[in-house]
């Protein structure tokens, strides 16, 4: 047997593990809960500053649609998200829970050759 030069250095004839699972699609929502949770949080802090600093220099910014509504609905977006994520990473949790279970049942029928 040959070993391939390069990383990571695998035998040509191994057989390559497959994933035997589906991947989880909350993981996809709790990501997209997260990245607008950052995004808001983000402009929440920074908005609100860039704005003070800009008029300290005697250039106030023009007014935003963006500007206003991070102003007065900011704090709800992000209580909306943080509960998007607690319920995607929840949700997700159980999930995952819920297929090793079934996994871990189906893997007592193999070995016993019945149901457990």
């Amino acid at each position: 047997m040959s070993i391939t030069p390069g990383w990571p250095a695998v035998p040509p004839d191994s057989p390559v593990p497959k994933a035997t699972e589906p991947h989880n699609p909350l993981y996809g929502l709790l990501l997209l809960a997260s990245l607008a949770f950052a995004v808001t949080a983000v402009a929440y802090a920074v908005l609100p500053v860039w704005e003070e600093q800009a008029r300290d220099a005697g250039r106030p910014l023009s007014p935003s649609p963006f500007l206003e509504a991070i102003r007065a609905h900011g704090t709800q977006w992000l209580l909306i998200e943080l509960a998007a994520m607690i319920v995607f990473g929840l949700a997700s949790m159980g999930l995952d829970r819920l297929r090793s279970l079934r996994k871990e049942r189906l893997g007592a029928v193999d070995a016993e050759g019945k149901r457990a």
